[in-house]
């Protein structure tokens, strides 16, 4: 009887490890994903801002409505303030870049 509820124990404890691992990976590839698509979206549209005659607040509200667009169609649900904070990151490292 008490080996049965060590074993029990010890599954239950294994099982929340394996789930909160799980979680943390699967946060971890969101987060990496959404990098990915910031980044490419951030590029395109400075390429379609040199086209279009776009600047500073249009770009951001373009990359803005684009990202919130993919993320959608992904069934990813990602608040504003975490899509804005993901721009300012890509466009200073993409400035970062340019400036070498």
């Amino acid at each position: 009887m008490v080996e049965k509820l060590i074993i029990y124990i010890v599954v239950g404890i294994i099982y929340i490890l394996v789930s909160s691992l799980l979680r943390s990976k699967k946060v971890e590839s969101t987060v990496k994903i959404l990098r990915k698509i910031t980044t490419n979206v951030v590029e395109h549209v400075e390429q379609v801002a040199k086209i279009q005659d776009l600047h500073g607040d249009q770009k951001k509200e373009y990359a803005k409505t684009l990202i919130k667009q993919i993320t959608k169609e992904l069934g990813l649900n990602v608040k504003d303030g975490i899509i804005e904070t993901l721009i300012e990151s890509s466009v200073m490292y993409m400035n970062m870049l340019n400036n070498k």
